[in-house]
């Protein structure tokens, strides 16, 4: 009879098996790592005394002699324990008692060495907030050591979606795109998370004396002595340093937008320093794959992605290799034109690659990626398909103590906002971009470009606390995240390689830098992004979930078209540019193409969501989900052109524009608190234009919103989330508080979800008494040790046939994960109630778990036990596993962009026109708090001080003083004057 484990049923552990059979050596506290010996899983190789959890065993396992010492010890079926203590390193081994073993001097040094008093190191965050790591360290997961890198196109067309976009491992490794999902490196399509890109992705070798010397994604090399990576904002470096005397310097970041330059260009700086006391001859073999014109065909005819591609070459009027660039046959492939050039400058001169090679099999021949038999000599042949693979080489001479460069250039030319399109653009801008760069000295001028736009983006918000490694992240890392998310769909990063689509959702991330880009005097940029957003709305007041270039699922999910008005109302309050209501912007769908207003815009998405798309209850419909995809919970639900075409017919047989669309779907509470936010923003906003008639208009359907919310989703001890309306015996009424006959958890009286607390009070909906209610709830259901759950454990199988939750075990994801983007939400829910409501108590204990939470996102804290929180210590991730706490992809969240907000809030930071408040909630320990913001040409120095305890205006005495003047309150009235302006805030 067989018998099945499984690693969530059968939770067999070697660390804890190690701890019971050497009990008597191991304390609790001690830090462990173990293997199991063999499939029995009752023997077990481990290792005790080390600083943190590490895979220590499996390093030891790669050296052979160290590993020869603990097989033949284990090998009767014995276990072995390595124990470290100070410096020393004793080995015991268990059978049928614990016995000390010998272990010789060197075989003890040898351990010693390879797991070192770090235990095996996952890098560090330097000042700068860089990621230096050793390429010869393992690896605690798939996102831990990637970086992202941008380019720059403010002020040139279409920058949302032609900013191009890269990721990069600590090899190098992985993929770069251009304008939307298009690929200039190819990502692979492959079932291992690591590899984002093709392997042979910005890689290179050294020969000499033909004989292969160094490959750059293989620093284990005996060759090598060292070799790290410091991955930082917009740039990644990694250096190597040969045994033989080579100093191996890759630098690399993509151009910002030059005149006349190609549409996305990445450069990859490779210097070779030759410390020898001897001349060297080296040969440099470059290497790429290009994406494909048809990525979609990847996935079901090889063949056809090879057969419409063939190679190609730009020549320079010498006939010398200037670039390759493959050539696609379908017309829509002609139009994004890839190429990769290499500019080599040795002794003062610039010269081309002088071989290539567009054939992967002929290059690799019968060796590896890693040993390829063709590199010795490139073929310069073009071939008549593809893939889109090259490799170039020159010959490289380094006299001792001198130092060569070679610039790679990979790159995209492209009709997408080229005004310049004709037949010769491909030579035309490859052209000009190596006439520009044939002086070596530019590229490093395009580096500080791109640092220093990175460094005046991260300007508005400068913290200054006791905690530099919080300083560090929220002044320089976070604010990057940001801003590459402002420009890139949620799809392109490390673990997610397919083409999700910019879409509304995606709108959160402006909310965030949009406080950046007017701060750097960029309000224009943040103006244009609104209307692109704004242009994908159409004319019923419905929008495309996703768009690229064409928009598309229009209506389908039904929170998308709301969040567009948290983005301008925000936007208005930060500049005062309420002229930016009159702005005319394309309807979406209009044959003819039409116009109208933001304004009316706005207005057409509150009819759709607030009067038509609506429920028996007055709440916005579900539809096929809203924010939260695992709510899909109406099987036959209609997406926004089918609903305008029934609601047509409806009107048809009597009733007014305005009435409620008939149906039995399901109504979105979640939305209900969106449509509710929107009504606040968007009244405020016709006062201030001084419209009074849609003002008063809207007050009315505000508030039986309000009432309808109260009335229908509070059920007792929290908001529902969904309201059910095709059961006519009543059997599912709600769904999302006790009651609610959808709990999976037997020990739970229903089912929870922690967006319903966070939009009830950022839509300030929630009473006060309701608050503290939900709170105990969350508290004894949702809270974990890796923060709070979207949702307890949910039977949505009862009323569905299909939902995401569906999809994951239990502690994954929409399945009682740590969906890390909804604690952000709550974070800043939380910290908006702990400023307003009343009670001083239920305001310190919504502080304290607002920053519990934030503390406990914040990335860097994974150095802390890389192995077993993994994620990445620079970038947020957007889940964690509750059970386990693990941190997982994709790193491209809305987690580091509420997470922002969150920050803003507890800084009590909120722009009004022609005014800032600064109202602080500070941790309870933090006496003191300095920050800086700065809007254009003035910036605002706030020191805050307070006693220990938690203290908030509303219920301490607080000074506020501009410039050493007195104020009433916390607001402090934009200055004129620019230069720095004084702000001191004290509590009693």
């Amino acid at each position: 009879m067989l018998t099945y484990y499984t690693a969530r049923e059968h939770d067999a552990n070697p660390d804890a098996r190690l701890r019971e059979l050497f009990q008597e050596l191991i304390s609790p506290e001690d830090k462990v790592d173990a293997i199991y010996a063999d499939a029995k899983q009752l023997a077990v190789i481990g290792v005790s005394g080390l600083s943190r959890k590490t895979p220590a065993v499996l390093e030891l396992m790669k050296h052979p002699e160290t590993a020869s010492v603990l097989l033949r010890l284990a090998a009767s079926g014995e276990s072995v324990l390595v124990r470290l203590s100070g410096r020393e390193t004793v080995l015991y081994v268990c059978g049928e008692q614990v016995q000390k073993a010998s272990l010789p001097v060197g075989d003890a040094g040898e351990i010693w060495g390879i797991l070192g008093a770090g235990n095996v190191s996952a890098g560090w965050l330097n000042e700068q907030g860089e990621h230096v790591i050793d390429l010869l360290a393992p690896s605690p997961g798939p996102h831990f050591y990637v970086n992202l890198l941008l380019g720059n196109r403010i002020g040139y067309a279409h920058p949302l979606q032609t900013t191009p976009k890269s990721v990069v491992d600590r090899f190098g490794g992985g993929s770069f795109r251009s304008h939307a999902a298009t690929q200039v490196l190819a990502s692979r399509w492959d079932m291992r998370q690591e590899e984002n890109g093709f392997p042979a992705n910005r890689q290179f070798y050294l020969f000499e004396n033909n004989r292969q010397l160094f490959y750059s994604a293989e620093p284990e090399e005996a060759a090598i002595v060292s070799a790290e990576c410091r991955h930082s904002q917009n740039q990644t470096v990694i250096t190597y340093v040969t045994a033989c005397g080579l100093e191996i310097i890759r630098t690399i970041f993509i151009l910002p937008q030059q005149e006349g330059l190609p549409l996305a260009t990445e450069v990859q700086r490779i210097t070779i320093r030759n410390t020898g006391a001897a001349a060297r001859s080296l040969r440099l073999v470059y290497t790429g794959m290009f994406g494909s014109a048809a990525p979609g065909a990847l996935f079901e005819d090889v063949l056809y992605s090879n057969v419409i591609l063939q190679g190609g070459v730009l020549r320079d009027k010498n006939g010398a290799l200037a670039a390759v660039s493959p050539d696609y046959y379908p017309e829509n492939g002609r139009k994004d034109l890839r190429f990769h050039t290499m500019l080599l400058h040795q002794a003062g001169e610039t010269g081309f690659a002088t071989e290539f090679c567009v054939n992967y099999n002929e290059f690799v021949g019968n060796g590896t990626l890693q040993r390829p038999q063709g590199a010795l000599k490139l073929s310069s042949r073009l071939y008549r398909k593809g893939p889109g693979f090259f490799a170039v080489a020159a010959q490289l001479d380094i006299a001792a103590g001198q130092t060569v460069l070679a610039d790679h250039f990979t790159g995209l030319v492209s009709d997408k906002g080229n005004a310049q399109w004709d037949e010769e653009v491909l030579a035309r801008e490859v052209g000009q971009l190596t006439t520009r760069f044939s002086d070596p000295a530019e590229v490093e001028k395009a580096l500080e470009q791109s640092q220093a736009f990175v460094r005046e983006y991260s300007g508005f918000l400068q913290i200054h606390s006791e905690n530099e490694d919080f300083n560090t992240y929220v002044n320089r890392n976070l604010p990057f995240q940001v801003l590459y998310q402002s420009f890139v769909s949620r799809s392109f990063c490390q673990t997610q390689k397919g083409y999700r689509e910019i879409g509304f959702r995606e709108i959160q991330d402006l909310y965030a830098s949009m406080y950046y880009f007017v701060g750097m005097g960029q309000g224009e940029l943040v103006r244009q992004l609104l209307k692109e957003w704004t242009a994908n709305v159409f004319e019923f007041g419905f929008a495309n979930h996703n768009f690229f270039w064409v928009g598309k699922e229009p209506g389908k999910w039904s929170d998308d078209a709301l969040w567009l008005v948290q983005a301008v109302y925000r936007y208005v309050n930060l500049t005062g540019d309420t002229g930016f209501l009159d702005e005319e912007c394309t309807i979406a769908g209009s044959v003819p193409e039409a116009t109208r207003s933001v304004y009316k815009t706005l207005q057409a998405i509150l009819v759709y969501s607030g009067m038509i798309s609506v429920g028996k209850h007055g709440i916005p419909l579900l539809d096929y989900a809203d924010w939260n995809d695992c709510l899909k919970l109406d099987d036959t639900c209609i997406n926004g052109p089918v609903k305008e075409e029934r609601y047509r017919k409806q009107l048809e047989k009597g009733g007014s524009f305005g009435d409620p669309l008939e149906s039995d779907y399901s109504e979105s509470v979640m939305n209900g608190f969106l449509l509710k936010v929107a009504m606040d923003q968007l009244l405020e906003l016709a006062e201030r234009k001084g419209d009074t008639v849609y003002a008063g208009e809207l007050e009315e359907r505000r508030s039986t919103l309000h009432s309808n919310l109260q009335q229908h989703a509070w059920k007792g001890d929290f908001f529902a989330r969904v309201l059910f309306n095709r059961y006519p015996n009543g059997e599912y009424s709600y769904l999302g508080a006790g009651g609610d006959g959808l709990s999976a958890d037997p020990l739970t009286e229903g089912s929870y979800f922690l967006n319903s607390f966070s939009w009830s009070i950022l839509a300030n909906c929630a009473t006060e008494q309701q608050i503290t209610t939900m709170l105990d709830v969350i508290e004894r259901t949702l809270k974990t040790a890796s923060g709070l759950k979207l949702v307890t454990p949910a039977a949505l199988g009862k009323v569905s046939s299909h939902t995401a939750s569906d999809e994951y075990f239990p502690g994954d994801r929409e399945n009682g994960g740590v969906f890390k983007h909804a604690c952000m939400m709550a974070t800043t829910a939380m910290f908006k109630a702990a400023r307003n409501v009343e009670d001083t108590a239920l305001a310190a204990r919504l502080g304290q778990l607002g920053y519990w939470l934030l503390d406990i996102t914040l990335p860097y804290r994974t150095l802390e036990a890389p192995f077993e929180i993994c994620g990445n210590p620079r970038f947020c991730t957007q889940y964690n596993n509750s059970e386990t706490g693990e941190n997982i992809g994709p790193m491209l969240s809305g987690t580091s962009t509420w997470l922002t907000l969150s920050l803003l809030e507890a800084l009590g930071i909120e722009h009004r026109e022609g005014e800032i408040m600064i109202d602080p909630i500070l941790r309870e320990e933090e006496q003191g708090l300095e920050f800086v913001l700065r809007l254009a040409d003035s910036s605002y120095r706030i020191t805050v001080s307070k006693p220990e305890g938690f203290r908030r205006s509303r219920s301490s005495q607080a000074s506020v003083k501009l410039n050493g003047s007195q104020l009433s309150q916390p607001v402090i009235p934009l200055q004129e004057e620019p230069g720095v302006h004084e702000v001191v805030i004290s509590f009693s």
